[in-house]
């Protein structure tokens, strides 16, 4: 007896996935030809907008024609990769669009550490990172892909083109390229408005650098001759030359910059209310300036090394020299506690990736190794921000030694100088986000 036939009927619901939680939805189609219809999502409440055909066909499957050349619409895109790069429906907005992207940013992005200036704290970022080069280089693709879809997908004009003609179109590329990543991620912390006060981080320099030595240490076999050995070490020591040039640039350039700005204080147009005018200035800085990517955490550190070091020059030289005494030991100990946790956050990332990698060789489920990708993800964004808090402050500490012990002014310009750095430390440090 042969296998029995079912009889099947014309569909009456249409299925689409929810655009915020991804759950699958399930709902009768409409009644009109064509209608925009509005359903609440039965597991996270979002109501979500469908234009869906009679008959419930759903407006996402094209029509069949393969003898002319289809052409998509923001409602019906001719291809679809992009959004599902970054997991966003084709009715995303840009704020979704954008905290989405920086999301999966975070985790595919290759930069998941930074390197301190201490050698030991250096050889533990660079022996970190080799062990993880593999995996850093085999996602930095899918990063890559993400980075391009969001470059796209962010721009209206970009992203109706792409709807359009899908993503091999020659014009489906912004104004003058694609945008390094790495240049991109270093946007991350503070952005283009901290560069006058911190410099440029050197996040993605350091972390090329050290994929550069780990790549050597892949390739290298054990008929390496000596010469190859010494050459290698050259290179390194070339490498640590130049990054010790290109920080004492950017020390030459903050401490210009924030001459610039204490002069304000320092050589004021009304003395009498010199003190009361600055703050107000920089009141309305900080207003700004925290609005940006880790705005208010930045403000934070650099208001806090500001206070401590201009305590420090104001303290004076009381007996046994006690009150300066004490700032400097508290410098010490702050320096010291940053280290370790810092370090501990890049060992905590490494277990991560090494769990990850094990639970793929087990074959996870995909839950299972989306909570493990997450929680790498946020370790590694936490070890990140903490590495470049801590080479930030030690930039801004030699920066600030410099303006109150410049030997070519007199030692009243030097404390106002002082005066000036603990307002804005003040003000920095007591800066609050926004409620929303």
């Amino acid at each position: 007896m042969g296998s029995p036939i079912i009889q099947s009927r014309r569909p009456e619901f249409v299925h689409k996935a929810c655009p915020k939680c991804h759950s699958e939805l399930e709902f009768p189609s409409a009644t009109l030809p064509s209608s925009k219809i509005f359903v609440q999502c039965y597991s996270c409440q979002k109501i979500c907008e469908f234009e869906v055909k009679g008959g419930g066909i759903p407006s996402s499957i094209p029509m069949s024609n393969n003898n002319k050349r289809r052409f998509g619409s923001d409602r019906e895109p001719l291809e679809t990769e992009y959004y599902d790069l970054l997991e966003v429906s084709v009715t995303a907005d840009i704020s979704e669009i954008k905290r989405q992207y920086y999301k999966l940013a975070l985790k595919y992005h290759p930069d998941k550490n930074n390197s301190p200036d201490a050698e030991q704290r250096a050889l533990l970022w660079e022996e970190i990172h080799a062990s993880l080069f593999r995996e850093l280089n085999r996602i930095f693709l899918q990063f890559k892909k993400i980075s391009e879809a969001y470059q796209v997908l962010s721009d209206p004009e970009l992203r109706r083109k792409y709807n359009e003609y899908g993503a091999k179109s020659n014009e489906i590329q912004p104004e003058g390229g694609f945008v390094n990543p790495e240049e991109f991620f270093k946007q991350q912390f503070g952005g283009d408005r901290f560069v006058d006060i911190i410099g440029e981080i050197s996040i993605g320099r350091d972390m090329k650098e050290v994929l550069q030595n780990a790549s050597m240490d892949e390739t290298s076999n054990a008929n390496s001759t000596d010469v190859d050995g010494r050459r290698r070490e050259n290179n390194k020591n070339m490498q640590d030359e130049e990054r010790e040039k290109i920080r004492q640039e950017r020390v030459d350039k903050l401490v210009s910059k924030l001459i610039e700005r204490l002069d304000y204080y320092v050589k004021p147009n009304n003395p009498q209310n010199a003190a009361h005018e600055f703050r107000r200035r920089m009141e309305k800085e900080a207003d700004e300036l925290k609005t940006e990517s880790y705005g208010v955490e930045l403000l934070h550190a650099i208001g806090f090394t500001y206070s401590l070091k201009a305590k420090q020059h104001l303290g004076g030289d009381h007996i046994f020299g006690l009150p300066r005494f004490g700032h400097i030991i508290r410098e010490k100990g702050h320096v010291f506690s940053e280290t370790i946790s810092t370090l501990k956050s890049a060992i905590d990332l490494q277990q991560s990736f090494t769990q990850l990698q094990e639970a793929e060789k087990k074959g996870v489920n995909d839950a299972e190794k989306s909570r493990l990708e997450e929680a790498a993800a946020n370790k590694g964004l936490e070890t990140l921000w903490k590495g470049s808090k801590l080479e930030v402050e030690s930039v801004l500490r030699e920066v600030c030694d410099r303006v109150l012990s410049d030997p070519t002014v007199p030692k009243s310009i030097q404390r106002k100088r002082a005066e000036a750095l603990k307002i804005v430390g003040s003000v920095y440090e007591h800066v609050r986000a926004e409620d929303n």
